[in-house]
């Protein structure tokens, strides 16, 4: 009899939880109804946002319109170009290599391109990895070629090879997408296949992901939505970046099922050991003990105190991002089919990966005008380096201008009368009395490691 009670009282456990876990989840998916209708349509004509817990979807569901010109309504299963999520597929495709020992971390990359300029220092796969390398980005540079022209992977590394480095290699941490494209071409001189050809039979088919695929406009694949931008508020198609140009770095399109299984097959060792996947998920370390935000293909970051390993896209015609909480295990990803420069659909997805972890959304207070407006100006951090506030329509917005480390214009939100915070990353903007320079206001700005800069008012 004490063995059936017992039986039967575990029972009742596990329906318990069964039923605790089922009654959050629906709040979960009552709250993303609720919040993706709202916000979507001024990020894209149409969505798709797929979140998990603990191994199991919770929520999967399709928003707006694919195709604005034949009204055709967006689809769960439709496949999405990432942008730069491409550069985790990449990494672990480079990581395959260095388990098999045909590439090692600390190799100098003229091992490979031989006739890659050396530049005063070596420059290591590690460095192209966790985009600590200083090669400038080709995304920078005037490009004076058609990008719709088809080139070699050595075409496109002879475009940017003989640029200056922008640091020492190891020394910095700055995005770089010709770091990503040199690995790609590193990638075909080893295995003597081409990118696409690797991918597909390393990658793709042993994740086992049907709907992912380095773009080929050859492949009659009928589930891809149209691509739009919108610039200054008005939507047009977009004219889609030719895939020689992405490569590496951006030349692969998906949907939010197969990124979510590409997850579980890192997490299921199928495609690199697991140590070499603890090196890809952890951040970059300096010599002087700091850490960077970049792993091997994945920021490392913190969203609300909560741990993250992420990566978002952005390409013509579509924008991505993907957020995994590996101490909550959820994972979420959103795919969007219009390019917008203003990162609102980093702001939502953001805001939907706080609602999938449990979390509220960050409650701003309201400022009156008169304190806004007095917020508003030019700041300055070592003469080289500015942000620029504004106000408008009642609302507060920041931008960084200094062009090595660009913020595109993004608004600000009160915590309090003179703390704000932006929902694009961990980064808050204090404005505090500064009665040295005799300037009305000065800006302490903080990221997750606490302080990170003071900025003096100049007008």
């Amino acid at each position: 009899m004490t063995k059936l009670f017992t039986i039967l009282g575990f029972l009742f456990l596990l329906c318990a939880i069964s039923f605790g876990q089922t009654k959050q989840d629906k709040k979960i998916k009552t709250a993303l109804d609720e919040l993706i209708p709202k916000r979507f349509p001024a990020i894209a004509p149409g969505c798709v946002v797929l979140a998990a817990k603990a191994g199991k979807v919770i929520y999967k569901k399709a928003f707006g319109t694919a195709n604005l010109e034949s009204n055709i309504p967006m689809e769960p299963n439709m496949i999405f170009r990432i942008g730069s999520i491409t550069k985790q597929f990449t990494a672990i495709s480079i990581l395959q290599l260095v388990e098999q020992g045909k590439i090692h971390l600390q190799d100098s990359i003229q091992k490979y391109i031989v006739d890659y300029p050396y530049k005063g220092y070596k420059i290591t796969i590690e460095n192209l990895l966790t985009q600590t390398s200083g090669i400038k980005d080709y995304m920078a540079i005037s490009n004076p070629a058609d990008e719709r022209t088809n080139y070699t992977p050595k075409q496109g590394v002879d475009y940017f090879k003989n640029e200056p480095l922008e640091f020492k290699p190891g020394s910095q941490f700055k995005y770089s997408n010709s770091n990503y494209y040199l690995l790609g071409s590193i990638l075909e001189v080893v295995t003597g296949e081409t990118y696409a050809d690797y991918l597909q039979e390393n990658v793709l088919d042993k994740a086992g992901l049907n709907n992912t695929y380095y773009i080929d406009t050859s492949k009659n694949i009928t589930n891809i939505p149209q691509g739009y931008s919108r610039f200054d508020g008005k939507l047009e198609k977009a004219t889609l970046q030719n895939v020689t140009t992405i490569y590496a770095a951006g030349g692969i399109m998906s949907s939010v099922e197969d990124l979510f299984k590409w997850h579980q097959a890192l997490y299921s060792n199928k495609l690199i050991n697991h140590e070499l996947l603890s090196k890809a998920f952890a951040p970059y370390g300096f010599a002087d003990s700091t850490y960077s935000e970049y792993g091997y293909g994945w920021f490392i970051k913190n969203l609300d105190d909560s741990k993250t390993i992420e990566h978002a896209g952005s390409t013509d015609g579509f924008q991505s991002d993907e957020i995994y909480f590996p101490n909550e295990d959820v994972f979420i990803v959103t795919l969007f089919n219009c390019f917008e420069q203003d990162m609102d659909w980093i702001v939502l997805s953001n805001d939907i990966a706080r609602l999938a972890i449990g979390k509220s959304l960050n409650n701003e207070i309201q400022l009156s005008e008169d304190v806004l407006q007095n917020y508003a100006g030019k700041y300055v951090f070592n003469a080289e380096h500015k942000l620029i506030v504004t106000f408008k329509n009642g609302k507060l917005f920041v931008e960084g201008t200094n062009p090595d480390d660009r913020l595109p214009k993004v608004q600000l939100y009160a915590q309090s009368k003179n703390m704000f915070y932006m929902k694009e990353a961990e980064l808050k903007f204090e404005f505090v009395n500064d009665v040295i320079s005799n300037s009305s206001f000065k800006i302490v700005t903080y990221n997750n490691r606490g302080k990170d800069a003071e900025w003096i008012k100049t007008k």
